[in-house]
This record gives C-alpha cells, structure tokens and sequence, in this order.
C-alpha cells in the first residue's frame, strides 16, 4: 500500500523494492490508485484464467487498457479483464469511480471476495456494486455467503441510480461500501455532489429474530478479503441468461477512474 512521504529522500532500487514490499504486505493497509497510466503493480495483479459457468470469457491482462488517469476493462466475445489486490484487507471503506458502457449480458464491478481458494474450509463470502445493463440504470447490491460444500446463500438488493440524479452510461458515478463488524452501508455521491446512503444491512444481534435488513451472524463477512475490479459477459446458459442477462457478442469497455480503500 502506499504511504505519504513528507521529505524528499533518495533510495536504491533495492531500498525502493523494500519499501513497496513492506507497505503491500501489510493487511489492511491504506491506498489510493487513481490508475495513472495502468494499475500499480504494488497494490494489484492483473488475472489470466476463467471462471467457468455463467462466465462466458477467458480473463486476460490484454483487456486492460492504461491512460493517463484511469484504466478501462474490456469485453469481447470471449475475453474480459478483471484486478485484484495482492494483499488481503479487512473491515474498512471501498470507494470508488466508474462509467460503463451499455451492453447486455455484461456486468462491471467493485466487490471484496476470499473463500476456501484463500484458506482451506474458509467460506466463500464476498460484497458487492455490480452494474448489469440487463436490469438498467441500477446498482446491484449484494452479500454472498457459502460454507465449503454447503448452502449457497445472498442478499440482493437493486437500487436505481437515477433518484440521485445518476446514470451509469453517462455519468461517472462515485460509489462504494463501508464494511465493519456490525454493518454494511453501501453509498454513492449523487449529481449535486451529496453522499448518499443507499442500503444498509446490519449483522444479527441474535434476538432470535433475523429481519429484512439483517444478515445471520454465522454469514456476516469477517474474514481478510481481496478487493477486485472486473467487467466480464455471461455464457447463456441457464444460469447466464438469469445473471447477467443474454450477451449479443459486442465488445463494451467499463472505465475506473480511482479506487480507495480506507481501513477501520
């Protein structure tokens, strides 16, 4: 992660290296990346591989296309791009900018995700903002959570954009989530330049009773997570066509200004 630096020193190349690599192995650790020509290679790596099913792309590193202030994540017929940190995080703040462009079929998104790939027997637990042009100008919001070999369980929620004055296509939307032990409050800044709060879920206090905006204690995320970009298309099978709609083979881009995380 990156730290601010007060005084102009002058390093080695070795002291350089050992700088990046103490502040990105830190968990938790703060950093910005306004993705200034390409991502910072010391906060994340680019992914090569597939998902498989509703994924209907490979990823590769050769969909993510650098400017002088952002990047832009690639869709065509069987290629798409996503980023992830190289370091976990825990409970914190996740913002971020970004415009797609409107296919359907395709999803971009911000989302923290770890699961038994990270840790043997560690649950699959995952947050999410996705945009999916299938379902229009909305926010999809979501809470993943699946024991290894068990129940696959979510909280979706789908919030329009365009009563804060928003459109995804159009606008660069500010947007993010912030994560600790009891809550989860996912936020925008609308056209005017307000935060808004637009969902909020809470971690049961075990009353016994699980209301509409609670999640059981045993799902609540709390476990070190990676933070992950991607923009992706889905393979029309059954599980495809429900998420993320049907894909009509046309390439679409979504571009990420920024992304800040903030630790608690």
């Amino acid at each position: 992660m990156i730290q601010s630096i007060v005084r102009t020193i002058t390093l080695t190349g070795a002291a350089v290296a050992l700088l990046v690599s103490a502040s990105t192995n830190a968990q938790s650790g703060y950093f910005k990346d306004d993705f200034s020509w390409g991502f910072n290679s010391g906060i994340w790596q680019a992914r090569s591989g597939s998902n498989g099913t509703p994924f209907g792309c490979t990823f590769a590193p050769s969909m993510i296309t650098p400017s002088s202030h952002g990047i832009t994540l690639g869709v065509t017929a069987g290629q798409c791009a996503e980023i992830r940190t190289n370091q976990t995080v825990g409970y914190g703040r996740v913002q971020g900018s970004l415009k797609t462009g409107n296919t359907a079929g395709t999803v971009s998104s911000i989302f923290t995700y770890t699961s038994w790939y990270d840790a043997p027997g560690r649950p699959w637990q995952e947050i999410d903002i996705e945009f999916l042009p299938s379902l229009g100008n909305v926010v999809h919001t979501n809470v993943i959570y699946q024991p290894q070999g068990g129940t696959y369980e979510s909280w979706e929620q789908d919030i329009d954009l365009g009563q804060y004055g928003l459109n995804i296509t159009q606008n660069l939307v500010t947007i993010g989530f912030d994560w600790s032990s009891w809550k989860i409050e996912w936020f925008v800044y609308d056209a005017w330049g307000n935060q808004q709060i637009i969902r909020t879920l809470y971690k049961d206090n075990g009353d016994g009773y699980v209301a509409n905006n609670e999640i059981p204690q045993y799902a609540w995320p709390q476990d070190p997570t990676r933070i992950m970009l991607n923009h992706w298309h889905g393979d029309n099978s059954a599980s495809g066509l429900y998420f993320p709609g049907e894909y009509y083979w046309e390439n679409t881009w979504a571009y990420y200004d920024y992304l800040e995380y903030v630790p608690h």
